[in-house]
């Protein structure tokens, strides 16, 4: 499959349909930004990948959403739905005609309205329409995307091959002596090869501190060269052909481990295990993170307060895995999980001596007892030379 059915274009938007009739909005705006996991609104309404700075898309009750984007993107391809979509100089004033055109909206919904929508476009809409309720459609939003069709599940699919075939080369190339840009530069060239887009490969070490104890190191490849005995973790998050994230981490050591890294590795396995037996339809998210923290400490570790979260068209979706901060304890309880649902768990781990960090990443895909991984990757310890 090379491209979005129109029939996917048609579920999603009898789904936008549903969503003002359920939240009783006149119009709903969809926010997004090139930003990782703030511009997966556009691609998921209108099939149109952000290249560059921001844009909206408009729906309204019986009518076909809109995209409305600055006129410097008019040369942006909007896929290959052949949306509607409308190009404007001042944003606010043309999100402002937008919504007059859809009549004289009582109920706005936006989505994106806290992190993603700029000030200047609130104030905009507003000033425009001083009498309307303006609400926050984004949890709806987000609860109406996160279980994923069988189309929308071979986008998975195909961006985690990508990954897997990019990890391939990692380990021809990869081994004492090669620089991280070096590697990064060979397993971008295999991605783009075979379809891949946004990509995004980060490097994780444990950095030591002169105690004997380290910190987590995590970033863009660098000019750090690996020597013998490091243990490295390489990161690729990408987008497929079909316009889906998938996050794929792997610990490499260089030569033979030792035993402190064979537990770290153990402690990582154990706890994205214990994470996809709890990843169960009907379930809450928060006992997935309860499951993943119970079962790192028993290999002489702590884990980090979440350890993953939903993915699809955006590389960060609802729901969030993982407790206090990520959710927090006097809101509501999430939303149970439902089967389709897909999503990326990464256990940050480091031993209860601080003296070594295991981290690594799988996609999958909830079930009713339980989450299949995406990637047949096999989660041991790769060894280079």
């Amino acid at each position: 499959m090379t491209a979005l059915p129109l029939a996917e274009r048609d579920r999603r938007w009898e789904l936008l349909q549903q969503l003002l009739r359920e939240q009783q909005l006149d119009v709903l705006v969809l926010a997004a930004n090139d930003y990782r996991g703030h511009k997966g609104t556009l691609r998921w309404v209108g099939d149109l990948n952000l290249a560059h700075r921001y844009g909206y898309a408009i729906a309204a009750p019986g009518r076909e959403p809109r995209l409305l984007l600055p006129v410097n993107l008019a040369m942006n391809p909007v896929g290959d739905w052949d949306t509607p979509v409308d190009h404007v100089r001042h944003m606010g004033d043309g999100l402002a005609d937008a919504l007059r055109a859809t009549g004289t909206p009582g109920r706005i919904g936006i989505v994106g309205l806290g992190q993603i929508m700029k000030v200047e476009d609130y104030l905009a809409i507003r000033a425009a329409f001083p009498d309307a309720e303006i609400i926050d459609a984004s949890p709806a939003f987000e609860r109406l995307r996160a279980a994923k069709s069988p189309t929308e599940l071979e986008g998975v699919r195909e961006a985690t091959r990508i990954a897997d075939a990019s990890f391939e080369r990692l380990l021809e190339v990869a081994g004492s002596g090669v620089s991280e840009r070096t590697i990064g530069a060979e397993v971008a060239a295999r991605a783009l090869a075979l379809g891949g887009e946004d990509l995004l490969f980060l490097t994780m070490y444990g950095r030591p501190l002169g105690d004997g104890t380290v910190s987590g190191h995590f970033g863009q490849p660098a000019d750090r060269v690996l020597q013998r005995g490091d243990m490295h973790t390489f990161s690729f998050e990408l987008v497929g052909p079909l316009g889906y994230w998938m996050e794929l981490s792997r610990m490499v050591c260089v030569g033979e481990p030792d035993e402190l890294q064979l537990r770290m590795n153990a402690a990582v396995r154990s706890g994205l295990d214990a994470g996809a037996g709890a990843l169960r339809a009907g379930d809450t998210p928060d006992a997935t993170q309860s499951a993943i923290v119970a079962a790192v400490a028993g290999h002489g570790a702590g884990c980090a307060y979440w350890s993953g979260h939903g993915i699809g068209q955006d590389v960060i979706e609802e729901p969030w895995v993982g407790l206090d901060v990520v959710q927090d304890r006097d809101a509501p309880p999430p939303d149970p999980l439902a089967a389709g649902m897909v999503l990326s768990l990464h256990p940050f781990v480091i031993d209860d001596d601080k003296r070594a960090i295991g981290y690594m990443a799988d996609t999958f895909v909830v079930g009713p007892a339980g989450a299949s991984p995406v990637s047949a990757v096999s989660r041991d310890i790769w060894k280079v030379r």
